[in-house]
C-alpha cells in the first residue's frame, strides 16, 4: 500500500447535466421529481478507498440528493440565462452541520466513473416559488470554488470530518462542464385523486364467504372530469381483460408480526403481445368529481376454487394478521374536464380526435393514499 499523498491523487468533481426533452418544463404548481443530472466523482486511486464529503448535498433515499441544499451552501449556483454576465442568483445561505458522505472504492480503471450521485429536486418547493419567475430560463451548474468539499483516505478517517488535518485532506479539482437549463412554468395544478382501501376484518381462506377489497377514489375537484384507467392495474375487472399481473400491483400486504410481504399466487393475466385496442373501451374511462367518488372492487376466491391461480387467496396463511395499503397506480396521464357521456360520444374516430389534447398543459393526475394501514385476520 502506498503511504502519503502526492499530486497524482487528485479527485475530479464535475456536474453532468440532464438533457431536456423538447416538451419538458419546470412546473411550479405541479409535483415533479426532476432529475437534473449527476455529480460525477473520479479518482486515479487504485489501491485505497476514499471518502468524499460535500456540504450541501444531503442524501435522500438511495443515492438521491436535493439541489436546494447544494444551492444554499454554495456548492451549486443558479444563473439567469439571457443576461450578458449570467449573474448568479443568490439564495439565503445555509450550511448543514452534517456533510453528505460518499465512499469511493479503488479501481484498476480510474478513467471510468467511480461514483455517480443523482441530483434531483421537487419543483413545487416553496423556495423555488420565491426565487424563480415564470417564463424565464435558468441554468444550474457547479460552483468553481464555493461550497466546501473535503476528501480523504477512508483508513485515515476517524468519523469526524472536522478533525481532518490539512495533510490528510486530498485535493479536489472541480470541472465546470455541464449546465442544466430549464424554463419555468406556473400552469394550474391538475386535480388530485385520493385512494382509500377498504377490506373485511376477516378472510375465510376456504369458506363460502368471498373476500372483497375496495379501493375508493375521491377528488378535490368540484368540476367533473374523466380519466383513462386503461394500461393500469385498475383496467382489470374480469380474467383476460387487462394488465394486472398480480395482486401486489394494487395493494401492499404484509404479515403484521414478521413484516414479510405476501407473495400472491393470484396471477390474473399475462400477454406476449399488446392486447389493447387502438382506443380504450368506454369501460376504461372513469368519471369522478368531489360529489361522485369511484370504487374499484376486487374479490379473491377461496383457495380451493377450480382456477386457483385466478384471484385466489394463495399466499395468505391461516391464523395470521395482515396489514395492507394501496400500492398503485401512482397516477394517470390521460384525462379531461367534462362528463363521460360527452367526452365519449360518437364514433371511435370522433373519440380519438376529442382525446388528442395537450397533456403537457393539463399535467398528470397524481394519486395520494389517505388512509392508515388496514388490518384483517385469516381463518382456515
Amino acid at each position: 500500500m502506498r503511504s502519503g499523498h502526492d499530486s497524482s491523487n487528485i479527485i475530479s468533481l464535475r456536474f453532468e447535466a440532464e438533457e431536456l426533452e423538447p416538451n419538458d418544463s419546470f412546473q411550479l404548481n405541479r409535483k415533479q421529481r426532476r432529475s437534473l443530472g449527476h455529480l460525477i466523482v473520479t479518482t486515479p486511486e487504485t489501491e485505497r478507498p476514499i471518502t468524499l464529503f460535500c456540504n450541501g448535498l444531503t442524501v435522500v433515499g438511495r443515492g438521491r440528493n436535493t439541489v436546494l441544499q447544494a444551492l444554499r451552501s454554495g456548492l451549486f449556483e443558479l444563473v439567469q440565462s439571457g443576461k450578458e454576465d449570467e449573474g448568479v442568483i443568490m439564495l439565503p445561505s445555509f450550511t448543514s452541520p452534517k456533510k453528505g458522505q460518499y465512499s469511493i472504492p479503488p479501481t484498476a480503471f480510474p478513467q471510468y466513473r467511480e461514483v455517480s450521485i443523482g441530483v434531483s429536486t421537487e419543483t413545487t418547493h416553496v423556495v423555488w416559488k420565491d426565487i424563480l419567475q415564470p417564463g424565464r430560463t435558468y441554468g444550474l451548474r457547479l460552483s468553481e470554488k464555493a461550497g466546501e468539499v473535503i476528501a480523504c483516505y477512508t483508513d485515515e478517517f476517524d468519523g469526524n470530518p472536522e478533525s481532518l488535518t490539512s495533510a490528510q485532506k486530498l485535493p479536489v479539482h472541480r470541472e465546470r462542464a455541464g449546465t442544466y437549463y430549464f424554463t419555468v412554468h406556473d400552469d394550474q395544478a391538475p386535480p388530485k385523486l385520493f385512494a382509500r382501501l377498504e377490506m373485511p376484518s376477516k378472510a375465510h381462506l376456504n369458506g363460502p364467504d368471498p373476500f372483497t377489497f375496495v379501493i375508493e377514489y375521491t377528488t378535490d375537484s368540484p368540476e367533473p372530469f374523466v380519466f383513462d384507467k386503461s394500461r393500469s392495474p385498475l383496467s382489470v375487472t374480469n380474467f383476460c381483460s387487462g394488465d394486472l399481473h398480480c395482486i401486489d400491483q394494487l395493494i401492499d400486504c404484509r404479515d403484521d408480526d414478521t413484516g414479510e410481504k405476501v407473495e400472491w399466487g393470484a396471477v390474473f393475466v399475462c400477454y406476449d403481445y399488446d392486447p389493447h385496442p387502438v382506443f380504450p373501451d368506454d369501460g376504461d374511462f372513469v368519471e369522478i368529481s368531489m360529489n361522485r367518488p369511484w370504487r374499484f372492487e376486487c374479490t379473491l376466491e377461496r383457495l380451493g376454487n377450480e382456477k386457483e391461480y385466478i384471484r385466489s387467496m394463495e399466499g395468505l396463511k391461516a391464523g395470521r394478521t395482515y396489514k395492507a395499503r394501496v400500492s398503485g397506480p401512482s397516477g394517470f396521464r390521460r384525462w379531461q374536464y367534462g362528463k363521460k357521456e360527452d367526452l365519449l360520444a360518437g364514433t371511435r374516430e370522433e373519440k380519438m380526435e376529442r382525446w388528442e389534447v395537450d397533456m403537457e398543459k393539463l399535467g398528470c393526475l397524481d394519486v395520494e393514499r389517505i388512509e392508515e394501514d388496514v388490518y384483517f385476520k385469516t381463518i382456515a
